[in-house]
């Protein structure tokens, strides 16, 4: 007998943004030499400008998150990450990351044509028990070899090497994150779920994994156009890292705790975090260590709402390890649905943002006195059942208190069974609420039986998760004349500070609490001519640990 569930209410569970790694001396690898295109439209004007080449050989190229067609356009809510920096969603390893080559240069090994070939060149030879190569195929999959170059001048050759085309392929490291046409610069968000770039692992024979890894060798077999765009790994040591690295956010700062491993390390662990992704190197000055046996640390004295990134390693005396890395934000609250699984309901026609469903799930979120929400990240799985297909799962995040909804219905990819994982970042729907704060997701399938039930389609409990990163509630009589002098008001495309030096960070954020520029060491002049006419707040955070707050209008 089929059982139908509707949840109308919900109960969330919720805490600080707690998050979790469970890698053993995994690091990113910087690339000497090697990339033949720039296949990455970033920054102001034109695609073509900023790109030399297309990803598929159809004109179609990756977009980064800061790329607009003039200082005008709206900013895009997807494309790959400003920094580069790519925190792979494969489950194993977790907590993988690739530093993608800059965008202002040639970023990725494309190989057109059978037999084409290229060689990545390491910046700093390593030794590694796993390879990780980040790539994606244009115009379909295709094959390609991979020779791993010793310094010793032995290789290690892995054949016949599959790479899915980057729309709808499994094992991605990331998705969702849009194309253009280089020839029109007709941009494409991908649904939210493509294009994708995958995570391709090369396992190091036992022999093989001390010695350093020097270079690695591409060859495309046949086919679609091959990009590799970077590489990782798991790398060998002989004093190993400390694992299950995990992050409690607070308003200003966190608190990190990790597992030892098996082989404590006698001297204990440093640390190391900056509001940059540059990794810190084997000659770096720790920001800190802790003693032998202790596996937590405490940051405090951090800018609320900003990104940050939190380096831990081992210390054996006469060894360190290597550097492990974690990314977090501060102000960071995660919620999560735990009130069972949510139904679908079938549609015969596609849903479009205005449209409800009877089996809501809803999630209820509260915004500490004093903090607004600067922007919400949502999470979630579904999975079929039956001859439901994923392709046929439909989804809409709505906020209930400000009667906002997402800008799109998210769709699932593929014509088969199987649980599909969905996660948008730096929505907006929210932006600017405080105190008890609701939201709905509303679910649909296209296919099977009628109603709402879990039948064809479902998201699954304890699943759905909404993180929100909060900002400061600040009232009128806080955003106060500061000390230092910004000028004109209102202004046009430039402002002005009197005793710049003196300021060390300037967040620019909107009435809503909307983070839109973080600038670092400014200069007495800042041009702003990308920002849309409105009322801003500027938060200077000083170098003498104070922080200053000002009003000012773009016209």
């Amino acid at each position: 007998m089929k059982k139908t569930l509707l949840f109308i209410s919900a109960i969330a569970s919720f805490s600080l943004a707690t998050q979790k790694t469970t890698a053993q001396n995994l690091q990113t690898i910087s690339i000497q030499s090697g990339f033949n295109a720039d296949v990455v439209a970033n920054g102001v004007g034109t695609s073509a400008s900023s790109t030399n080449n297309d990803v598929d050989g159809v004109n179609f190229a990756f977009v980064a998150r800061d790329f607009q067609l003039t200082s005008g356009s709206t900013a895009l809510t997807y494309g790959l990450p400003n920094n580069g920096l790519i925190n792979s969603a494969v489950p194993s390893p977790a907590g993988l990351s690739y530093q993608l080559a800059s965008y202002s240069g040639n970023n990725a090994l494309r190989l057109q044509n059978a037999n084409d070939a290229g060689t990545l060149v390491f910046t700093t030879p390593i030794a590694a028990v796993n390879l990780y190569m980040l790539a994606t195929g244009g115009s379909g999959s295709c094959i390609i070899n991979a020779t791993v170059n010793f310094s010793d001048a032995t290789t290690q050759t892995f054949t016949g090497i599959s790479i899915s085309d980057w729309y709808g392929g499994t094992n991605f490291a990331i998705q969702g994150i849009g194309r253009i046409n280089r020839t029109n610069d007709v941009l494409e968000n991908g649904g939210g779920t493509n294009p994708r770039l995958y995570q391709i692992p090369l396992a190091i024979s036992s022999g093989n994994q001390p010695k350093l890894i020097e270079s690695v060798t591409v060859t495309k077999v046949s086919g679609g156009v091959p990009n590799v765009f970077a590489f990782s790994a798991d790398a060998y040591t002989s004093c190993p890292g400390p694992t299950n690295i995990t992050y409690t956010s607070t308003t200003d700062g966190g608190v990190f705790n990790w597992t030892a491993p098996a082989s404590a390390p006698s001297m204990g662990y440093d640390y190391y975090y900056s509001d940059t992704a540059t990794p810190p190197t084997a000659s770096t000055t720790p920001s800190g260590s802790v003693g032998a046996g202790v596996t937590t640390v405490t940051l405090t004295g951090l800018n609320l709402g900003v990104p940050y990134y939190f380096w831990v390693r081992s210390n054996c005396d006469t060894v360190q390890g290597f550097w492990q890395m974690k990314t977090f934000t501060t102000g960071q609250m995660v919620f999560t649905y735990t009130a069972g699984d949510i139904n679908t309901e079938y549609t015969l026609n596609e849903p479009t943002i205005t449209s409800t469903t009877a089996c809501t799930g809803t999630l209820n979120v509260t915004v500490p006195s004093g903090f607004q929400i600067g922007s919400t990240d949502v999470a979630y799985t579904m999975t079929t059942a039956s001859n439901g297909w994923m392709s046929e799962q439909r989804t809409l995040l709505v906020c209930t208190t400000n009667n906002t909804t997402e800008a799109a219905i998210t769709s699932g990819v593929g014509g088969t069974t199987g649980t599909y994982a969905y996660n948008r970042t730096g929505l907006s729907l929210a932006n600017g609420l405080s105190g008890a704060v609701s939201f709905d997701l509303r679910a649909w399938r296209t296919y099977g039986g009628s109603g709402c039930n879990a039948d064809y389609n479902r998201v699954n409990n304890n699943s759905w998760k909404i993180t929100i990163t909060l900002t400061d509630q600040l009232s009128t009589a806080e955003v106060t004349q500061s000390k230092i002098k910004v000028y004109p008001v209102p202004f046009t495309d430039v402002i002005y500070l009197d005793n710049a030096q003196e300021v060390k960070t300037i967040l620019v954020t909107e009435t809503t609490g909307k983070l839109v520029r973080t600038i670092e060491n400014p200069q007495p002049e800042i041009n702003l001519s990308d920002l849309n006419s409105g009322l801003y707040i500027l938060s200077m955070m000083m170098q003498d640990g104070s922080t200053q707050h000002t009003k000012t209008i773009k016209k």
